[in-house]
């Protein structure tokens, strides 16, 4: 809760400081740098890829239309005997967008606990994780090691059946809870129908889930697959599949993703989208 109370009081501080010393102090600060903070300040709370954004790139791109419009508004006499009032709005703005940052990182990190708390954990892990990366790199110099097989499944959630699956939760609950309620509930349903030896990840970037299956060829895939597009269908939720195997379809992780995914959309042409798994710290694969 401090990660949001914190950042937030220092906005709020931070406003009230500037519009004191704008009513005492002379001259003040222009009317349009507070409305234009204020907007910046809504911008980044209502848009959600704001928040994975560096908070000095989005300084920057805060800073970036202010200097503009002052430069494009300033005459060369203007601009040299207020450039100390130039340099306070650029910093309350700077301010501004990091503490909005900070307010919106906290919000994100709350949202997750309190999903977490209500729907439980999903038991996928995130697949650019480094948790992730131990185990898949584990698995697949395992595979090579002993010349055994490996798989790779990735199932995607209908479109049209996940969103009717999300409209069937209760109407009080905000669609983003709502949509990783749906998706926690089908990573589980997922876990359900694995075996102790397989692993979930999923990607954050395309919405997948991806089993990872040690001991499994193209045929055990297939099974995999039959099982958990049965017990998918009974919950009202349709899957797309796509499986390649180690080594006959491919010999590195990043090409069994790229061909399972070509399945997946029914085009061998697609580019991968999925960049080199790395291992966390203290991984000896």
């Amino acid at each position: 809760m401090s990660q949001v109370r914190r950042p937030l009081v220092g906005l709020i501080v931070l406003y009230a400081g500037a519009i004191t010393v704008d009513r005492v102090g002379e001259p003040s600060l222009p009317w349009w740098v507070f409305l234009y903070a204020g907007l910046l300040v809504a911008v980044v709370l209502g848009r959600s890829s704001l928040r994975q954004a560096r908070p000095q790139t989005l300084v920057v791109a805060a800073l970036f239309p202010f200097l503009v419009v002052r430069l494009l508004t300033a005459t060369t006499t203007t601009l040299s005997t207020e450039i100390y009032l130039v340099i306070t709005e650029a910093a309350f703005i700077a301010l501004a967008a990091a503490l909005t940052h900070r307010v919106a990182r906290g919000l994100h990190g709350l949202d997750d606990a309190l999903a977490a708390v209500a729907f439980g954990e999903n038991p996928a892990l995130p697949l650019d994780g480094p948790e992730a990366g131990n185990e898949i790199l584990t698995e697949m110099a395992r595979s090579r090691r002993h010349e055994r097989p490996l798989s790779v499944t990735v199932l995607a959630p209908d479109p049209a059946s996940f969103d009717v699956a999300v409209e069937r939760s209760a109407e009080e609950v905000q669609r983003a809870i709502r949509s990783r309620y749906v998706r926690s509930s089908l990573g589980r349903l997922i876990a359900g129908q694995l075996r102790r030896s397989d692993a979930l990840f999923e990607d954050a970037r395309t919405g997948h889930y991806l089993v990872l299956s040690p001991e499994t060829g193209d045929d055990g895939a297939g099974l995999l697959i039959e099982r958990i597009e049965r017990a998918a269908a009974a919950a009202g939720l349709k899957l797309d599949s796509g499986s390649a195997s180690f080594p006959e379809q491919a010999v590195s992780f990043e090409q069994l993703i790229e061909v399972a995914e070509r399945r997946l959309a029914g085009d061998e042409t697609l580019p991968p989208r999925l960049r080199a798994i790395s291992a966390g710290p203290g991984s000896d694969a």
